[in-house]
């Protein structure tokens, strides 16, 4: 026995397949699009650069109360404790034994007797053992195998973090887009008010006609139906937060008081190399995750192809009469090797190892596509953010121009000088021009916000955010 076990443990130590190794990528040196430094994202909370104490109390909260979030912690709880599972085979298991049967024996000849045909009980206590050792790696390989898949369960979880943290400020940033137009809107129309005044009293002095009148009064209605719209999206933006806060739209209204003014998103983001998307990434790194579970399945079925040694061993009592259970005579046990292996099942073994190997080669295919999209999110991320930099400060100076133009109209009007018509017209315009500008402010910060998340930003945060409810329970690690 001594033997057997010596030679079970060099044996153990011989573990069948290749062993896995990260998969080089070909990344290139610099993106293609302009960066601003070549820095990292030194500071994963990259919400706060926005300065909005709001946006930060937001995103706090949906972290500590997202539905989402707290689902894919318990997943990567439920990985972890797989891991345990998986590694529990490496060890022997023993179970206690307790029963009685009432039997009727066989009256077949053994030994040249005849056996007693009358009924009997027969009493039975005591343990039974069972031990695996693992020859050629098939319980090390499962144990991979769940590691990776604990690993995919956290970068799935920092994907969902990553995603939460993104949309908040997303969402944030619009509904305070949309209030910015509120204010753009209601200055407007009281503005247009007090021009439709103005018309009023020269029309009753019979300086202005009745079409000038008529014509300033649409330009009013036109306006205050414009408001109805964006009070809605605006209802809408925060009823999406109250989803992601997992909270109800009352209380979150009372978090979003009406500002009517846009967080500033910063003048430069670190992008980095594209390699560090490798390291950020969470879509990518899951990928990779897989890809390492697809290698240990591998070579877990080409172990199926070599036998199987296990150690099997009872003791106990067993007795037709209990009140003599505990006597020497009632002692039982015993121990030995069983050893098994496939005969008629190689073609099977051989077909699933080839199910296994295709597998790998789809989940290298999926790490490499992941990366090529990941590059290509970096890549208009910075084409957006040059670009809505770009319109608004042609923005800002078309509204400075139709500002001066709707001052010059006004007092060629009110000098007699000019048609009405010319007022509205550069009025119109001016409205136009505002409400663009505050969109292209909200288009600027999104991209920013936007830039962020493909750079993998957030998903440092895990420690904190992605610890299982239970207590006690350590808090993932990477």
């Amino acid at each position: 026995m001594k033997r057997l076990l010596l030679a079970a443990a060099l044996l153990a130590a011989c573990r069948v397949g290749p062993e896995y190794e990260r998969p080089e990528l070909s990344v290139p040196d610099s993106f293609a699009a302009p960066v601003a430094t070549e820095l990292g994202v030194e500071d994963e909370r990259w919400w706060r650069t926005f300065g909005d104490p709001v946006l930060d109390e937001l995103v706090e909260a949906a972290l500590a109360g997202n539905r989402d979030l707290r689902s894919a912690a318990q997943r990567v709880r439920e990985a972890r404790a797989v891991i345990d599972i998986e590694g529990d085979a490496n060890y022997p298991t023993v179970d206690g034994r307790a029963g009685v049967v009432r039997r009727k024996p066989s009256t077949a000849v053994a030994g040249g007797q005849f056996l007693p045909s009358d009924p009997a009980n027969l009493h039975s206590l005591g343990f039974d053992a069972r031990w695996e050792i693992d020859l050629f790696g098939y319980n090390a390989r499962a144990i991979e195998a769940a590691e990776a898949s604990y690993g995919l369960a956290l970068e799935d979880a920092r994907g969902v973090l990553q995603r939460l943290v993104a949309e908040v400020a997303r969402t944030y940033v619009e509904l305070r887009g949309v209030e910015r137009e509120l204010v753009v809107l209601r200055e407007s129309l009281k503005s247009q008010e007090d021009a439709a005044r103005l018309v009023a009293s020269r029309v009753d002095a019979g300086l202005s006609s009745e079409l000038d009148a008529t014509r300033i009064a649409g330009l009013v209605a036109s306006t205050r139906a414009q408001l109805a719209p964006l009070e809605r999206a605006r209802a809408s933006r925060v009823h999406a937060l109250a989803l992601l806060l997992a909270e109800t739209p009352v209380r979150c209204s009372e978090r979003l008081t009406f500002v009517g003014r846009l967080p500033e998103p910063p003048t430069a983001i670190p992008a980095g190399m594209p390699a560090d998307l490798l390291r950020r990434r969470p879509d990518v790194r899951r990928t990779e995750r897989e890809l390492a579970r697809a290698s240990a399945m591998t070579a877990q079925a080409m172990t199926e192809l070599y036998p199987r040694l296990s150690i099997g061993a009872m003791f106990g009592w067993e007795s037709q009469y209990i009140e003599n259970m505990f006597s020497g005579d009632s002692l039982a046990f015993g121990a030995g090797p069983s050893l098994t292996g496939p005969i008629f099942r190689r073609r099977i073994i051989e077909a699933g190892i080839e199910v296994r190997t295709a597998q790998q080669e789809q989940a290298l295919l999926a790490h490499e596509q992941a990366f090529a999209v990941a590059l290509r999110d970096v890549e208009d991320a910075l084409v957006a953010i040059a670009f809505t930099a770009e319109r608004q400060r042609a923005l800002q100076d078309s509204l400075a121009a139709e500002r001066r133009s709707e001052e010059l109209a006004t007092g060629l009007y009110e000098a007699g000088l000019a048609d009405f018509l010319a007022v509205l017209d550069v009025q119109r315009s001016v409205l136009a021009a505002e409400s663009e500008l505050a969109r292209a402010r909200t288009d600027r910060a999104v991209a920013s916000i936007a830039l962020y998340k493909a750079l993998g930003g957030g998903w440092e945060l895990e420690g904190d955010v992605l610890a299982p409810s239970s207590e006690g329970e350590p808090a993932p690690g990477g």
